[in-house]
């Protein structure tokens, strides 16, 4: 017997789809039966990280069997991120899912030697862009009046403090209130809106990390099941956010974190 598909039949954008997390999400969603509008600033994954190598995500979905388009889109550009919302609604004549994922990390520094245009650069991307997807994707699905599905990649460093930087810190903070309060504002129009706070995850972001032993083994440290996470431990739990089993969750900052947040 075949394992259903539980996303048959809906459409799904993700923001940083080209690589990491994003990536990762848009293969499962895929997988589970959802079309997908990968929503990135490049074609080409990230070349960093291995398991990032090799076909584009849209491309890479579509050798599959599966169903998957690209639009350019840069998410501190509303007009950018619009145009690539109207390009998944246009496209498979409706949109359900929206992940707003997109995000950078700059190298760390104590906020005495912290550059400005490093922190500016992080808010525009990690704290605007989920604003500005978020509220494009609010107004199609209004517009259809079939509500949806709207999940934010937060961070732990927005629920505890993290070794990892003010202005990364302060951006993902600010997504988990973006979540929590356009939950509010729009459950009424039956959408959920929740927050992933990942962990330490294996991606292209977080090579330094992983390339440096003594960085790696803190890190792991840090985190009680003693590994850093997978991209796929991450789009494992946004596909449980999009499916019909978190149909009355909104409003979550959900960790996942390997026990970070625990301890």
């Amino acid at each position: 017997m075949s394992r259903e598909r539980r996303l048959e039949g809906r459409v799904a954008l993700i923001t940083g789809a080209t690589s990491g997390i994003g990536r990762a999400m848009a293969l499962r969603f895929a997988r589970e039966g959802a079309r997908i509008m990968c929503a990135d600033r490049r074609r080409e994954p990230d070349p960093r990280i291995g398991d990032d190598a090799g076909a584009p995500t849209h491309e890479a979905i579509r050798a599959e069997g599966l169903d998957a388009s690209f639009v350019a889109c840069d998410v501190t550009d509303g007009a950018s991120v619009a145009k690539a919302i109207r390009a998944a609604a246009d496209t498979y004549g409706r949109l359900d899912i929206v992940a707003a994922n997109a995000g950078i990390a700059f190298e760390t520094y104590p906020i005495a030697d912290e550059p400005f245009e490093d922190y500016q650069a992080t808010i525009r991307v990690n704290q605007d862009g989920v604003w500005w997807t978020c509220r494009e994707a609010v107004r199609e699905m209004i517009r259809q009046g079939q509500g949806g599905r709207i999940i934010a990649t937060a961070s732990i460093a927005g629920l505890a403090g993290c070794p990892w930087g003010v202005a990364y810190g302060a951006s993902k903070g600010a997504v988990v209130q973006i979540v929590r309060t356009l939950a509010a504002q729009v459950a009424k129009h039956g959408i959920t809106v929740n927050a992933i706070c990942p962990g330490s995850v294996r991606t292209a972001m977080s090579r330094e990390t992983m390339t440096n032993p003594e960085r790696n083994a803190f890190t792991r440290a840090l985190h009680p099941m003693g590994r850093l996470g997978e991209p796929e431990d991450i789009a494992g739990a946004a596909f449980f956010l999009a499916s019909d089993d978190a149909a009355w969750i909104t409003g979550v900052a959900l960790p996942v974190d390997g026990g970070y947040t625990c301890v």
